[in-house]
């Protein structure tokens, strides 16, 4: 089995990790740059990157993300010879078990229309969700790659948190049930499912910045330095960032087998 795992020590999935600094996240208001940065750069039109051969690649937005927020990695994808698919989560602010429901049911419309097993980018919890399918569905997923997503400890900014809190009582009020979202007692399984192995078959990778300031760094990277790609920039921006792109294009090409 693959070596790369989500390790959740403590019973609140989503939680603040113990022993680091709280990450900047004022540098989030920077995100723009990142955008334009993209812009100006030979990698938005695809110079120098790996061309694809029409392989299905599926973006999964962050928590509280609608699907159109990878709108410009879709265009970029499709330059670059992929095709693209939105998750289908619409937007990622409910139960991720759901969500991963919902991506479930693109990877195998997204296989029947190409024939190919696809390659899932996830950006922050999107990530997380993506994983989940994966582990579920190898045969169909050949690459998972994720952009800024809490890995070693899955945790974010206490105001981030304070949100994800809000949404859970407010899924509470409308539907009448209790919550346990991000938890170990999550009840439809989204937690132990996403913290399982990935299988050898899935190739994996995370692209990372250290001056993310949603999450940890420490915590969005893997365990194998060959798997990183540290690009700079924010956290907001990464679905953005020119240096992601050009380390996304290498990676989805990489045909080595995953260990």
């Amino acid at each position: 089995m693959s070596t790369s795992t989500v390790h959740t020590t403590h019973r609140t999935l989503l939680a603040p990790a113990p022993d680091l600094p709280v990450p900047p996240l004022w540098v989030e208001s920077l995100w723009a740059i990142d955008w334009l940065a993209l812009r100006l750069s030979p990698v938005f039109y695809g110079w120098g990157v790996p061309r694809g051969d029409g392989e299905a690649v599926i973006t999964v937005p962050g928590l509280m993300c609608p699907d159109a927020f990878m709108l410009e990695m879709h265009g970029w994808l499709r330059r670059v010879g992929y095709r693209p698919y939105h998750s289908g989560v619409v937007i990622n602010a409910a139960c991720p078990g759901r969500m991963a429901e919902r991506l479930d049911e693109t990877v195998r419309r997204a296989v029947r229309d190409t024939g190919r097993p696809v390659r899932l980018v996830g950006h922050s919890l999107g990530g997380i969700i993506a994983r989940r399918v994966a582990v579920d569905q190898p045969e169909n997923v050949s690459h998972l790659i994720y952009l800024g997503t809490p890995l070693q400890a899955v945790s974010a900014h206490p105001r981030v948190l304070a949100t994800g809190t809000l949404l859970m009582a407010a899924a509470m009020m409308l539907t009448g049930r209790e919550c346990h979202c991000f938890t170990l007692d999550c009840r439809c399984g989204f937690t132990v499912a996403a913290s399982q192995e990935l299988p050898d078959s899935v190739r994996h990778a995370a692209i990372f910045t250290k001056s993310d300031g949603v999450v940890d760094w420490h915590n969005a990277s893997e365990a194998h330095d060959r798997l990183n790609h540290e690009v700079g920039g924010t956290h907001a921006g990464l679905p953005y960032n020119p240096r992601a792109y050009r380390a996304l294009g290498h990676i989805l090409q990489d045909r080595r087998r995953a260990r």
